[in-house]
């Protein structure tokens, strides 16, 4: 799955619990992390053999002002999957 087709984008604001799910939160809160890093996600999506390839010069469309980066992952899952997956174990890294 080296085509960009078979990649999924995820943006450090879809698992951000300090974020509302209008600013771009895409899982609940609880689950959620707070101000999470893209070192942290890279990590996760590395431990889940995702393939991960980090760019930190991107903005999120909605916050374009705040240069958050983004990671780009292999598409093995479906994306919520993912975005579910990467946050839990970022909890079990924080703990």
């Amino acid at each position: 799955m080296n085509n960009e087709s078979g990649r999924i984008i995820i943006w450090p604001v879809y698992i951000d619990s300090t974020r509302t799910q209008a600013e771009g939160r895409r899982i609940p809160k609880e689950t959620a992390v707070s101000s999470p890093k893209l070192r942290e996600i890279s990590r996760a999506a590395g431990k889940l053999g995702l393939n991960p390839l980090v760019e930190k010069d991107k903005s999120y469309p909605k916050l374009w002002w705040e240069k958050s980066g983004r990671v780009i992952v292999d598409g093995k899952m479906t994306k919520r999957e993912i975005i579910l997956r990467i946050s839990k174990m970022i909890n079990g890294f924080r703990q």
